[in-house]
């Protein structure tokens, strides 16, 4: 199979927003106040579930980065960045690249100079089931990469590749426009029609958590 020369259309935003009583919190208001909490309450919210892999995290040499955005899924060939290089045009404001690189590890599938390219388009950061580069460069760029891990090793750029529909990432399933959020802990993604119940049950479950450290004084 060849690799297709358009990757499709991206989606503008996310779907429908969630029904419910009263008015629901608009995009932006929804990932700024996901984006303020520990990525664990909000995987606690929504049962333990939609949690990336472990093995999947922030490649950033120190602590502190933090990512939220809506997913923009693609899927590559293992060790393979055709359909990263087709997509990043397609990126705007608040974007953030999903990569199921088939997990593999013997290539790095983005460095310092797409993620600038990204970054340049308002793409919030990436999170990719493959390897990486650069990682002290992407830290000082301040941009937020979760991966597998590190390699010098550069990729392949032959295809093929899928874009524009779900991909599967460290065995979790991103459709287009779910929100995407990391901290050091991890990666979890909030399917977009129940984005406001789980801000709601994680905003919730931070609360308590408040209290309970202040019963302790710790």
């Amino acid at each position: 199979m060849s690799a297709p020369s358009d990757p499709g259309p991206t989606p503008a935003g996310p779907g429908p927003r969630p029904a419910g009583g009263g008015e629901a919190p608009g995009e932006a208001e929804l990932i700024a106040r996901l984006a303020a909490l520990p990525v664990a309450n909000v995987g606690d919210a929504m049962d333990r579930l939609h949690v990336v892999d472990g093995a999947i995290h922030s490649v950033w040499p120190a602590v502190g980065a933090r990512l939220a955005g809506r997913a923009v899924p693609v899927t590559v060939a293992g060790g393979d960045n055709l359909g990263i290089h087709e997509v990043i045009p397609t990126l705007t404001e608040g974007d953030v690249l999903v990569v199921n690189g088939q997990g593999a590890t013997h290539r790095a599938l983005v460095g310092e100079l797409i993620a600038g390219r990204a970054m340049a388009r308002g793409c919030r950061g990436f999170v990719l089931d493959a390897c990486v580069r650069d990682a002290v460069d992407l830290q000082r760029m301040g941009f937020p990469v979760f991966a597998r891990g590190t390699t010098p090793a550069g990729p392949y750029r032959n295809g093929p590749f899928e874009a524009g529909v779900a991909a599967a990432v460290g065995g979790v399933v991103v459709h287009p426009g779910d929100l995407v959020l990391g901290d050091d802990d991890g990666v979890a993604v909030v399917p977009w029609e129940r984005a406001a119940e789980v801000l709601a049950a994680a905003e919730a479950k931070h609360a308590t958590e408040a209290r309970q450290r202040a019963e302790i004084g710790s």
